[in-house]
């Protein structure tokens, strides 16, 4: 038998209706695993914690516990709030360096007490999942989907397929009660040096700012200042207008610290130079997001910010590809 180490952190998938609304109980969802699944090792934190609640600093703490047990379990199975899964999943695709073992994010849209819900099957795959020796990745299980931890999106708040990787391709797939992983994008291969884990800057400051039509660039270009990192979200391929003040600010705070071009677009990615509204950002060291989630270059920030690297050095790891987050 493989031995799972379950962490729960909250979210809906163990809470409980209550007269505010759905709520998070105290060991609620631990005696329900573990009836379920006699013997199982979980971690339940306390308190537990709305998705919402989410902060760099539980990044760290969760990646610390699965590095505290990381010799005397074979795979981890986080239970997460949906919210930002897709950001602890991807901070933690970069904090567990060197991982050799399956590291599997879940949760569920509705509550593991209630009929009908999705929380059974999620747990079910993930834990099958977490036992599969050659799967060596942070991975996020939802609806019959196995998906790249640092590729993930929420694409639906509603519906029960809540999560995809628009760019890029399924990992594998539940059904009938087992796994069948696809040959179109394989797993990651194993580390091939020792495990090692890397905490986040949890009190570095890095924000993310979307643009959009009518925006202040003033009011942006204030906001920017003394900043460790930015995400972003330019418009289509990575354009961001010509307003002087903003371009003025981003110079500015490119010189000293990251800025990162994302696209807003779910698929495509980010190619500066294509129009000239972005090769003026290219060429102030705004750095190409390419195809990276917004979610992974915010968590990736964090991990840079890690490093007390110079500048020139911080650039270099954040375009290297860790973990697969980037396509070259």
């Amino acid at each position: 038998m493989r031995k799972i180490r379950v962490i729960y952190t909250g979210g809906t998938i163990g809470m409980l209706p209550s007269e505010e609304g759905y709520a998070p109980a105290p060991n609620y969802l631990q005696n329900q695993l573990q009836k379920h699944y006699p013997g199982l090792s979980v971690l339940e934190y306390t308190p537990l914690l709305d998705s919402s609640e989410m902060t760099p600093a539980l990044w760290n703490r969760i990646a610390a516990d699965i590095a505290a047990d990381y010799e005397d379990y074979d795979g981890f199975v986080l239970l997460h709030g949906t919210d930002t899964m897709a950001y602890t999943a991807a901070a933690l695709s970069y904090m567990l360096e060197n991982l050799g073992k399956p590291v599997v994010v879940t949760g569920s849209q509705i509550p593991w007490c209630e009929p009908g819900t999705d929380a059974l099957e999620h747990v079910a795959a993930a834990l099958a999942l977490a036992a599969m020796p050659d799967f060596c990745e942070v991975a996020v299980v939802f609806a019959g989907l196995c998906l790249r931890g640092n590729r993930v999106r929420k694409i639906d708040c509603d519906g029960m397929a809540a999560f995809a990787s628009p760019n890029y391709p399924v990992l594998g797939e539940w059904s009938e009660g087992r796994w069948q992983m696809l040959g179109v994008a394989a797993s990651l291969p194993p580390a091939l040096g020792v495990f090692r884990l890397q905490c986040v800057a949890d009190k570095a400051k890095v924000v993310a700012a979307k643009l959009a039509p009518g925006f202040s660039a003033e009011w942006l270009a204030a906001s920017l200042q003394g900043l460790d990192g930015v995400v972003l979200e330019t418009f289509g391929a990575g354009n961001a207008g010509s307003q002087p003040a903003l371009m003025a600010a981003l110079f500015a705070l490119a010189e000293k610290s990251l800025v990162v071009n994302c696209t807003p677009c779910l698929m495509g990615r980010v190619k500066m130079g294509r129009y000239a509204v972005s090769g003026s950002l290219a060429a102030m060291g705004v750095l190409d997001g390419a195809d990276m989630t917004p979610e992974a270059a915010l968590a990736k920030l964090y991990y840079v910010q890690a490093k007390h690297l110079d500048r020139a050095e911080q650039v270099a790891l954040f375009l290297l590809p860790i973990m697969g987050d980037r396509t070259e």
